[in-house]
């Protein structure tokens, strides 16, 4: 099925809420505060029309989206749950949303909205992107804004938090060059409905536990540089978080923490999630780290990508180090 126009997606989604049965919600494997709290605004929305949304994760949601009762608006995935109705946000791959993919096959209609770069696309689902987007929540407010502004004020605060952390989440506090007129524009108008960008700011990006802290600098203690400092490495295993008694939500947005280091042109962080398998996350404003990660069968924004590799840390460094150095010279 070829991508769709905003107005088609607009009509694929009425016609998906003027149907019957419940509507099965995804997002991406590791859900993010974009991709979660986008279905969860979304879910709520669709609560206000009459009709029954299910967000089905791959694991419980992690703690630090209570503030959202995200575990009690999720369920886990299970083999006996079928869905009519799919809506995929913030991921447009099948690879990405990993154990939900069993939900595909059976489902008659299946649409995926993102602001991603186009890779692989779903079979036979009505895909739109829009990589202008600050973040797959202000594309929902975009198509629900007049919805939005009908809810009443408990609902209405509930979407206007969950989009404004989708903002917050994707710009990193306002700190990515992803930021434009219209992320403020959306923001503003998200103020109407009393919600507190402070108190967001600090249950979502800020509250960190000792433990979390104590991790966190360990992890800067493994940076490395190359290149006069233009390179950044950094990485963690599992044996550092197990140590510290955390889990994977602890890893979320580490490689903010080394945003503004002088000369620094790429940021690379290297996570282990098995024995000579890791996840790099790759950030720069210098080259296009996505031209590195598709690849490798990983993707995202030009500016923030990622991918999974296998082999040791010492032979993914190396690799990085050339595909890097190579992107850097093709700009001199």
């Amino acid at each position: 099925m070829p991508m769709i126009n905003y107005s088609q997606l607009r009509k694929e989604l009425d016609e998906v809420v003027k149907g019957t049965g419940t509507i099965g919600l995804l997002t991406h494997k590791n859900p993010d505060g974009d991709g979660l709290a986008a279905i969860l605004a979304l879910q709520e929305i669709f609560k206000s029309m009459g009709r029954k949304a299910d967000i089905v994760l791959e694991y419980p949601a992690p703690d630090v989206y209570d503030f959202l009762d995200a575990k009690k608006r999720t369920k886990v995935f299970s083999e006996h749950l079928y869905y009519k109705n799919l809506i995929i946000l913030d991921c447009h791959e099948e690879e990405r949303i990993r154990s939900c993919v069993p939900l595909l096959p059976t489902a008659s209609k299946i649409i995926a909205i993102d602001h991603h770069m186009k890779s692989q696309l779903i079979d036979d689902c009505a895909t739109y992107i829009d990589t202008e987007m600050v973040s797959a929540g202000a594309i929902i407010f975009n198509l629900y804004e007049k919805e939005i502004s009908e809810l009443d004020e408990k609902s209405a605060y509930y979407v206007a938090t969950a989009i404004y952390n989708t903002i917050l989440n994707d710009t990193d506090n306002f700190l990515n060059t992803n930021v434009d007129t219209e992320t403020f524009r959306i923001c503003s108008e998200l103020m109407k409905y009393n919600i507190k960008p402070g108190w967001i700011t600090e249950t979502f990006l800020l509250n960190k536990s000792a433990a979390n802290m104590r991790f966190i600098g360990e992890v800067l203690s493994t940076i490395d540089t190359y290149d006069d400092d233009k390179i950044l490495f950094m990485h963690f295993t599992r044996e550092m978080l197990h140590r510290h008694g955390l889990g994977n939500e602890a890893t979320s947005k580490l490689i903010r923490w080394v945003k503004g280091i002088k000369d620094m042109k790429v940021a690379v962080n290297f996570q282990e999630v098995n024995e000579n398998r890791y996840r790099l996350s790759l950030r720069s404003n210098y080259i296009d780290v996505n031209k590195i990660c598709v690849k490798y069968g990983g993707g995202g924004h030009k500016k923030a990508s990622g991918c999974e590799i296998r082999g040791t840390l010492r032979e993914q460094k190396k690799l990085m180090l050339t595909e890097i150095r190579q992107q850097i010279d093709l700009l001199n």
